[in-house]
């Protein structure tokens, strides 16, 4: 698949089947997040992989009904910022960083036919704390987003919008009629 086509193509997934991802697939979304650039090349991001059922249901429990594709994927991946490795001046970039790792790493699925969905955790606080505490983690660790993993048990044929004239301003802002 080509990369463009791929990333118009791509679709957020909620419903998968029993299929499992390999290790060998698991590596390579994982090597994709991490080969994502981050401020100062600081690789302040981490990730907690859940294939147990339970945990998955915690997780989802913690997060709320928009969590639920977790109770049906077969990998949830957790991505959290480490506060002790972003970048001094700027520490919020971690934030960024973590974006980018998940985008690269829902890129890599698709790439592999493997469907995901983002599910938003920070900087939600009850979420961020929810997390926390299901995985012990220490104040400078911030649980940033989940991503469910799993082969599609759904097919999406719609349409992202086009190409929009109005979102794009050339070497000024231009206020829109």
């Amino acid at each position: 698949m080509e990369l463009v086509e791929g990333i118009l193509k791509r679709r957020s997934i909620r419903h998968y089947t029993d299929q499992h991802i390999t290790d060998e697939e698991l590596h390579t979304i994982l090597r994709a997040g991490m080969a994502g650039p981050t401020c100062a090349n600081t690789r302040d991001w981490s990730f907690i992989v859940v294939r147990d059922r339970e945990r998955l249901n915690q997780m989802a429990d913690a997060n709320g009904r928009p969590a639920e594709p977790l109770r049906r994927c077969d990998v949830g991946i957790l991505i959290l910022g480490d506060l002790e490795r972003a970048f001094p001046p700027a520490k919020d970039y971690w934030v960024i960083d973590g974006s980018i790792a998940g985008q690269n790493m829902i890129l890599a699925a698709e790439g592999l036919g493997i469907g995901s969905v983002w599910l938003g955790t920070w900087p939600q606080m009850d979420r961020v704390e929810n997390q926390r505490k299901i995985f012990s983690l220490p104040e400078t660790v911030i649980p940033h987003s989940i991503i469910a993993f799993g082969y599609p048990a759904e097919e999406k044929t719609d349409i992202h919008p086009d190409y929009e004239d109005s979102q794009v301003h050339f070497e000024k802002w231009q206020a829109r009629e």
